[in-house]
């Protein structure tokens, strides 16, 4: 901001002295430039005149108002005031306040609740009058063909949509209260059903014949889907670990239909095999009968790639070919085939009638199909070969759901504190390397700029340099996979004293210099964090490099990557380690790791999903710290702790711990200790707005749950509570999760069950756990508190979460 300031002071100096005679200005350039000292002067105040102009200017409109302007805006509409929402929400007032007018236009009708969910909320959401559900007589004067008097079980989709928004099955009255006792089916009744996850997605590039690697460089590689310790060809998964699942979504298409109501092929939610089977077969079907498919106003398949797309590169080839939706076979992949080899036919055969003079005429035909595809498990297996070149690489285009963006994926990670501009100083000095498969490796260059084919030759390139006082960056530029699953082998990572070092999944702009457009030669390029995630399949080890004469350890910065084998670190490796949207993991084993004490090192994990950490070595001393924020930390299938440094201070902010933890002292906001955690030095510190487990040993107390719970219980009591009755009290505030394994999607995810003081427990009134930020609660409240004026008058509204977790949704999704 300082240098954009000075920049708009000069060219207001040279425009207001631009103005005086030139030989006024001959006369002041003589005497050392006083004039234009004092025309400096004038011009700064003119600048902050225009500034303020620009600003009254900008607050006139709703698009592009700052946030302290809204308030004036909404009072000039009278828009509904609304609880503030944390800066990491994702949700504005603006649409809001900018819609206010349209939705007092269409007040009453279903379509503007809908509407204010998705502004308000931020929810996909699809408002249901309940009227409509319930059972009524079919006569001639009423008929309705769309509502089957009893559960239609031929199409298969009776029971994947019972209770949701597209349940159409007939129900009996129920009078109770839809906001504060549970009721549905009345006549009353209106229903908003949310969807509360987010899509961060992965998107597929432009739809042609032929794509090149560049073309699909921000299209994660699937990786070989083992059958045991066995390899059969034709075998991949889109899951980073070796065996688990990973389950697709729809991504958010609410704004790509032209119809009035939400359609289930506009919510992000997770995708069903049964829905995207029939479409499939209905394609080829329409193929072979010269027809146009039957596949509805909005289909799950369309032009832009959605709700994924596969892509195929046979061995020796260097392109890629687009699998089309009808060439996809849609399968249960649950588990592995029992015959060893199994794979879909390369064909698949379909008969049909058309009219005949005297009888119907049978006609015969077969669809290509490439490969079987589960969307539930993220599992693909090729069809038979029929003689041409062996598929080598399969690429997906896919998205999967989650409360927040964090961890490895697609979601925009540029911010002020990770560097964008790359332009080397005085003091700072950049190593930059590019890291990209498909491209031969570049000579040296003299700004030391230069292009590897793998992180391995990157990371060699950088020891061996003189990376004291540098900063390194390790672009990876690919959604690539790097290393073999379980291999001893190690990834060595040496981080030279005194230098930064950034591994970073992103992409690489290179500066463009145009003519007559100033150009800065120390200027390297641009690190774009956006669209890619790069998986890391063997343990990285981290050790300090040699220097001489030593020095401070330097700073490591591991920024979108998805390591598979966890990290480790070694003695005097690092000062700090900072790991920001990463997903890390060693299931069954250590995460991240240390093979000898720490020395006044800082570990950092911001906004990541993070596997047993042990950072505990031995019975020597430890110094230093450990600073978790907006992330999740589990056991992970390992034996221990979920957090193991008892040695080190700790600041925890927005964090949800599923197991143990230890730690010296604590300063935590807005956590969930699912386990009992034990700090040695309660002296200091202090835990606030959390869920603490029963037997933990913590600092001073601020607003903890299920202390007040338990207090409000002996209050209501008017004596000491009984250890049976405290384990009831407590029972009641206990949260409740979707789903609590890493595999999983909604992991972390609060269920709706879970008690407001909960929910709403956390600092500034948001919920407490790794998705404070995300303020759910608060989300659902303001959406809430506008049915008054927003439903007709004797109505009742209420918010039914659809969002289920993978226990759930795998009952209700077969076959």
């Amino acid at each position: 901001m300082i240098a954009l300031s000075q920049a708009r002071v000069d060219a207001a100096t040279d425009s207001l002295y631009a103005l005086l005679p030139a030989h006024v200005r001959s006369v002041d350039a003589a005497n050392g430039w006083a004039l234009k000292g004092l025309v400096r002067v004038l011009a700064g105040g003119m600048v902050e005149i225009d500034r303020g102009i620009d600003a009254l200017y900008d607050s006139m409109f709703v698009e592009t108002a700052p946030e302290q302007a809204l308030a004036d805006l909404a009072a000039l509409v009278a828009s509904e005031p609304l609880r503030p929402l944390p800066p990491g929400a994702g949700v504005s007032a603006r649409t809001f306040i900018a819609n206010t007018v349209r939705y007092r236009r269409g007040k009453g009708t279903a379509r503007v609740l809908e509407a204010l969910s998705a502004d308000v909320g931020g929810f996909g959401a699809v408002a249901v009058e309940y009227f409509l559900r319930l059972s009524r007589l079919q006569h001639l004067i009423d008929v309705r063909p769309e509502r089957p008097g009893t559960a239609s079980l031929a199409p298969g989709l009776t029971r994947a949509r019972s209770a949701t928004a597209f349940d159409i099955l007939p129900r009996l009255l129920d009078v109770r209260s839809i906001a504060r006792a549970g009721g549905r089916h009345h006549i009353l009744h209106v229903g908003v059903h949310v969807l509360r996850p987010v899509v961060p997605y992965f998107p597929a590039p432009n739809i042609e014949a032929v794509l090149s690697f560049d073309a699909v460089a921000g299209v994660p590689v699937a990786r070989p889907w083992p059958r045991g310790a066995t390899q059969d060809p034709g075998y991949f998964q889109l899951a980073a670990q070796p065996g688990r699942p990973l389950r697709l979504f729809n991504p958010d298409r609410r704004s790509q239909t032209d119809a009035d109501r939400v359609m289930d092929t506009d919510l992000r939610d997770r995708l069903r095999r049964l829905p995207l089977h029939l479409e499939t077969e209905e394609l080829r079907h329409a193929a072979l009968e010269g027809r146009a498919p039957l596949v509805g106003d909005t289909p799950w398949f369309d032009a832009t790639g959605y709700p994924f797309t596969i892509f195929f590169r046979a061995t020796g080839a260097s392109t890629f070919t687009r699998v089309a939706p009808a060439e996809i076979q849609i399968a249960n992949l649950d588990a592995f085939p029992t015959a060893p080899g199994a794979r879909p036919a390369a064909s698949k055969t379909h008969k049909w009638f058309t009219g005949g003079a005297t009888a119907p005429v049978p006609h015969t035909g077969t669809s290509p199909i490439r490969c079987g595809f589960d969307p539930v498990t993220g599992r693909l297996i090729v069809a038979q070969p029929t003689g041409g070149a062996a598929i080598a690489e399969v690429r997906v285009a896919y998205g999967t759901g989650i409360a927040r963006p964090v961890g490895a994926g697609p979601q925009d990670r540029n911010t002020d504190e990770v560097p964008f501009d790359i332009t080397d100083t005085a003091t700072l000095v950049h190593f930059v390397r590019i890291v990209d498969a498909t491209k031969p490796a570049s000579g040296a260059s003299s700004a030391n700029v230069r292009r590897v084919q793998s992180l391995d030759a990157a990371l060699s390139e950088w020891a061996t340099a003189n990376g004291v006082g540098k900063r390194g960056l390790i672009v990876l530029v690919r959604c690539d996979l790097e290393g073999a699953a379980g291999s001893a082998a190690n990834i060595p990572v040496e981080v030279h004293p005194g230098s930064e070092l950034h591994i970073v999944s992103a992409q690489w702009r290179a500066k463009l210099v145009k003519a007559g457009v100033p150009d800065d030669p120390q200027r390297r390029g641009y690190v774009v964090r956006r669209d890619r995630r790069f998986t890391v399949d063997a343990p990285l080890r981290v050790s300090k490099a040699s220097a001489p004469g030593g020095g401070r350890p330097g700073v490591l910065v591991l920024d979108g990557l998805e390591l598979t084998g966890g990290v480790s670190l070694a003695a005097r490796a690092v000062s700090r380690l900072l790991v920001r949207h990463c997903t890390v993991r060693a299931p069954g084993t250590t995460a991240i790791s240390t093979t000898a004490a720490l020395e006044g090192a800082e570990i950092a994990i911001d906004r990541s999903i993070v596997g047993r950490i042990n950072l505990d070595f031995g019975s020597g001393p430890s110094t230093g710290s450990i600073v978790i924020t907006d992330s999740i930390v589990s056991t992970d299938g390992a034996v221990g702790t979920a957090v193991s440094a008892s040695s080190l201070d700790a600041h925890l902010k927005d964090v949800t711990v599923f197991g143990t933890s230890m730690f010296k002292s604590l300063e935590a906001t807005n956590v969930i200790f699912t386990g009992p955690a034990a700090v040695t030095r309660r002296q200091s510190g202090c835990v606030r707005y959390s869920w603490v487990a029963t037997g933990s040993t913590t600092p001073r107390r601020f607003r903890c749950q299920p202390d007040l719970g338990i207090a409000a219980a002996e209050e209501k009591k008017g004596s000491p509570l009984t250890p049976s009755e405290i384990a009831t009290a407590a029972l009641g505030f206990t949260p409740v999760f979707l789903d609590t394994s890493l595999d999983e999607p909604a992991v972390g995810m609060l269920h709706a069950l879970t008690r407001d003081a909960i929910r709403l427990g956390g600092e500034h009134d948001t919920e407490m756990g790794a998705f404070s930020a995300a303020a759910e609660g608060l989300r659902v409240a303001n959406l809430t508190s506008l049915f008054d004026d927003y439903v007709p008058f004797g109505l009742e509204a209420g918010v039914i979460d659809d969002t289920r977790s993978s226990a759930v949704a795998l009952r209700r999704d077969r076959p």
